[in-house]
Order: structure tokens, then C-alpha cells, then sequence
């Protein structure tokens, strides 16, 4: 079962209940049929015929699966990594990492995709937040942009911090957003305020149907694995590189200009800076 749902195959009113129940899982513990049917303004049947769309005989079990998908321990998740690889052929093991590749291509609208590279490259500022395991994409994304001289502000993981930056965007920025998994009260509350500063928003995650999705100017889609699983990095990684091929596509005259100033400033102090190896 996938608890992002696959919208193309469910029926408008299928799709409905997935998104309310995307929305609302903290809630879906204590409902019953009737209270999905009136939320999600269905009749009762078609909450019913649901469940098995998703997999399932019944919400029970729906509840059930839910219950184990989302609480499993880290160590559990790292051994299902582990059930996966083959111990006799390292580079088969390497090759799980093509299923999320193929998956996200799949999803790739060449439309937004067009249309991040184009707000990257046009932001005043780019914030980044890439809380977790997402800091290792904000830091090459950091890397990368600043190379082509955008200028780029990281944004602190949570808490109250967030404020000392927020308070600066400005409508001409973009905020770029990793969003993995679920929707925090930090990733809600950068949607929010970025709505209200008519900032635009890149939201990079792996959620098909979530309110984070409808709220964000331009999201991109990338596989890393059912929640359950030991989360992959290597489709965001090759996502984000592509990204930034276009970005520096785009702009290429002052890419190449930028490129060659910094190569000057290496060669001017290389014996005071040298490169290290």
C-alpha cells in the first residue's frame, strides 16, 4: 500500500478521500466510514469501495497499515535496505536506485521543470530549508547556485529561528523547499508566509498528494522509496543536478563569464591559496 495514493488510477471521488485522508492522518484513527463520507462529501459506499483500491479489505486494516508504515523505527527501515542488497553482486545492489530514477522521470512535467529553473534564475534571493537528510541536497544546491552568482540564504531547520530570515523575503525571492514525507509546522509555515510576501515557492518531495503540493507555486516530484523503506537519495541528487544544468543553461552568458572570473581570482592567489586535493 502506498500511503501517497496513486491519483490517476482512482475516481474523482476515490481521489477525494485520498486527499482528505493525506491531509487529516492524525484524525483517521478515530473516524469511522460515516465521518470519511460526510468529510470527504461521499456517500458511504463509496468509502467502502475505497479500501480496496488502496489494497486493503477494510479501514481496520487501513488503519492497521497505516499504524506500521508510519511507526516503524528507524533500524527497522535501515533493514529493509539491508534485505535488499545482494551480498554477492554490489553493483545489482546498485541498481535499486534506477526504479526511483525511472519513477521520477515518469513524473517529470517538462512545463515546471521549465518553469523552476526559470524562478530560480530569476529570484532577487533563493531560500533554502532543507531540514534532515535534505541538507545534504540544500548545501549542493547552495554550491552550485552561488557558482553561478544567485544569490542564495539558507533557512534554520525549525523552531522560532526561522523568523530572523523569513522576515527578510521579499516577492522577487523564492523559496526553495525540500519537502519529504509529511508537512511539519515549519513547512507550513514557510508555504504560508511566502503566500502572504507573494513569494514564489519550489517544493521538491516525494508526496503525490498532499496540501503542501497544492499550496507551492512549482513542485517537483522524486521517488525515494515507500515510507517504510530506508530512503534513498540518489533520484533527488540526480533531479537536483539536472535542475542546475538548466539553471546554468538559462543564463549561460553570465555562467560562462562568472566561471572564468573565478578561475582568474584561483591563478591570481594560488601560491598564497593554493587548491587543496
Amino acid at each position: 500500500m502506498e500511503l501517497t495514493f496513486e491519483s490517476k488510477e482512482l475516481s474523482r471521488g476515490h481521489r477525494r478521500i485520498a486527499d482528505y485522508i493525506s491531509k487529516h492522518m492524525e484524525e483517521l484513527p478515530f473516524m469511522v466510514e460515516e465521518d470519511l463520507a460526510a468529510a470527504c462529501q461521499v456517500s458511504t459506499s463509496t468509502v467502502s469501495r475505497f479500501w480496496a483500491e488502496v489494497g486493503c479489505k477494510n479501514l481496520k486494516e487501513f488503519k492497521q497499515k497505516v499504524k506500521d508504515e508510519i511507526f516503524l523505527s528507524p533500524s527497522q527501515k535501515l533493514q529493509s535496505a539491508f534485505s535488499k542488497m545482494n551480498e554477492e553482486d554490489a553493483a545489482a545492489s546498485l541498481l535499486i536506485g534506477v526504479d526511483y530514477l525511472q519513477q521520477t522521470a515518469e513524473r517529470l512535467s517538462q512545463e515546471s521543470f521549465e518553469r523552476a529553473a526559470s524562478m530560480l534564475r530569476e529570484a532577487g534571493t533563493v531560500y533554502i530549508y532543507g531540514p534532515g537528510s535534505s541538507a545534504s541536497l540544500a548545501a549542493l544546491i547552495d554550491f552550485r547556485l552561488t557558482r553561478f552568482g544567485i544569490r542564495v540564504s539558507h533557512l534554520s531547520r525549525g523552531g522560532h529561528e526561522l523568523f530572523d530570515r523569513l522576515v527578510h523575503v521579499q516577492p522577487q525571492d523564492v523559496m526553495l523547499i525540500f519537502g519529504f514525507v509529511t508537512e511539519s509546522p515549519e513547512l507550513a509555515v514557510l508555504l504560508d508566509h511566502a503566500g502572504s510576501k507573494g513569494c514564489k515557492t519550489l517544493l521538491i518531495t516525494d508526496l503525490v498528494i498532499s496540501e503542501m503540493v497544492e499550496k507551492a507555486t512549482v513542485t517537483l516530484y522524486t521517488a525515494r522509496g515507500q515510507l517504510w523503506e530506508f530512503h534513498s537519495m540518489v533520484a533527488p541528487i540526480a533531479l537536483l543536478e539536472t535542475l542546475i544544468v538548466k539553471v546554468g543553461k538559462q543564463m549561460e552568458e553570465h555562467a560562462v563569464a562568472v566561471s572564468e572570473e573565478l578561475h582568474e581570482l584561483r591563478r591570481k592567489y594560488q601560491k598564497l591559496l593554493p587548491k587543496r586535493v
